[in-house]
């Protein structure tokens, strides 16, 4: 495993941790909800001796700093847009992950030209399962319980099929960053304010509708057939309604496909990149 340092960047007056290595294009990887950038340290390994790999922290995750304030899709991506603005002046490519992957489509909607090329990996859409949507009641908000470990790593079997990747450096971390003051506060926040019992809001279902269409970038989706946190039908879904998108299906293959199938990820992900430099 590489050594890669953390560094700290200021946003709109907000610690951002990240970690960046490799030269050449960026690639910016962008985690899910309740996620940290040690989930995409085994792909930056080989993504790092083709591009110049950038993984954050999100603003209210891991060690980045956790104002309180509304974690709405639109806050997250504004969020993203002045990141990227203050480590590259050139347009990227953008991967994401869980929440991270409609993080990332609707930064590519929302500010086009700044993505050449778009990676989603078992990304949210419409199909939200009734574990999510039971936590998104306001109230659960203002608790503030320490999540014990055994917990965590209850939460975290769930999001692997192959349990061998399930490190002690993982859950150490899942521990660790879930339990930071204002954690949690992030987390059902950014729940609350884009899902409601039913599902999706239904403003935010329509705006995706309407940038989806306008969206022409190409774009390569992950998806693993055994992922027990989000249906992989989001992915199927997602590709029925773009306009020029790809897929790449996992079998054996839990929630956190990055990790789990880390050299399926790496190949597909170098070759769909590759192909914007040889045009």
């Amino acid at each position: 495993m590489c050594d890669f340092k953390d560094k700290y960047i200021s946003i709109n007056g907000n610690s951002i941790r990240y970690r960046e290595a490799g030269t050449g294009p960026v690639l910016v990887l962008v985690h899910g909800i309740a996620g940290f950038l040690e989930e995409w340290e085994p792909a930056m390994e080989t993504l790092s001796k083709h591009f110049r790999v950038i993984a954050l922290d999100l603003l209210g995750h891991g060690l980045s700093d956790k104002p309180e304030i509304k974690y709405s899709l639109k806050c997250l991506t504004n969020f993203l847009k002045d990141f990227i603005s203050n480590i590259t002046d050139s347009s990227i490519y953008l991967a994401g992950h869980s929440l991270g992957g409609a993080i990332c489509l609707n930064f590519a909607m929302s500010f086009p030209g700044m993505v050449k090329r778009l990676i989603l990996v078992n990304s949210i859409f419409v199909k939200i399962p009734l574990f999510v949507r039971l936590t998104s009641f306001r109230f659960l908000k203002n608790f503030k319980l320490k999540t014990p470990r055994f917990m965590a790593k209850a939460s975290i079997n769930r999001n692997f099929y192959k349990k061998e990747c399930i490190t002690k450096e993982w859950l150490d971390n899942a521990c660790r960053y879930i339990n930071i003051p204002g954690a949690s506060r992030v987390l059902f926040s950014v729940i609350n304010s884009s899902i409601s019992l039913k599902g999706l809001k239904k403003n935010l279902f329509a705006e995706f509708m309407e940038g989806i269409k306008k969206l022409d970038i190409p774009v390569l989706i992950f998806y693993g057939k055994k992922d027990k946190i989000l249906s992989y039908k989001n992915s199927i879904l997602l590709h029925s309604v773009l306009k020029n998108s790809q897929y790449v299906e996992v079998e054996k293959c839990g929630h956190e496909l990055q990790v789990e199938s880390c050299d399926i990820f790496c190949e597909k992900t170098i070759e769909f990149l590759r192909q914007n430099e040889k045009k």
